[in-house]
């Protein structure tokens, strides 16, 4: 085979491949513009849903200003501040109070042991702990808790079922917050009644 042959079928072979690259190309050129028109759809679709979504907002912040601007132009803003500070007043009147830390436990103990002796029984221990309140919460309601704390009695009494219900009704009629946060009977020769019982007490500044 001489040079000349054998250039001539390389070239016809070179020919065919580029023939065959074009046809494959032609093939795709429809598949890849069909993508794209999808692609550009999904875009579109998805840039009307943030837009409708953000006018949504939009909508909804504006409806709540002009209900908010009404209400201060009708004065309904100054009543409803009015009766929420009559209601902190209310609520803080039902606070224990007393004027040092010793004296509010000490008067917390009493009551409570007063009432489990009452009925004959006598309590085997009680405890007071107290914890500040408003540890997370902002600076301006940090501020209007300032001097309340969580005063909590932990109270182990014998099992009298009479003095049980004495210092339970005692404390759901009293006029002072008192909150029965946990109660467990335990069974046995000797069962015992164990008991947490919560008030809030405000301490003025030097009695902290």
């Amino acid at each position: 085979m001489t040079l000349a042959t054998r250039t001539r079928d390389l070239i016809s072979i070179g020919q065919s491949w580029l023939k065959d690259q074009l046809n494959q190309a032609e093939q795709l050129r429809p598949i890849l513009a069909g993508a794209v028109v999808i692609l550009f759809v999904v875009l579109i679709v998805t840039m009307i849903g943030i837009a409708n979504d953000r006018t949504r907002n939009l909508h909804t912040a504006q409806i709540d200003l002009a209900r908010l601007k009404q209400q201060v132009k009708e004065g309904s803003w100054t009543e409803r501040k009015q009766q929420s500070e009559t209601r902190k007043f209310q609520l803080r009147d039902r606070f224990w109070t007393a004027e040092t830390a010793g004296l509010a436990e000490a008067s917390l103990e009493r009551w409570l042991r007063e009432r489990v002796e009452a009925l004959g029984a006598r309590p085997d221990s009680i405890r007071i702990q107290r914890a500040a309140v408003g540890g997370n919460v902002d600076s301006n309601a940090r501020n209007s808790l300032a001097g309340v704390q969580r005063m909590t009695a932990k109270l182990i009494m014998p099992f009298e079922p009479e003095a049980l219900f004495d210092v339970l009704r005692s404390a759901s009629t009293h006029d002072k917050f008192l909150v029965v946060d946990r109660l467990l009977i335990r069974s046995g020769r000797n069962a015992l009644v164990e008991m947490d019982i919560s008030t809030f007490v405000v301490l003025p500044e030097g009695g902290r």
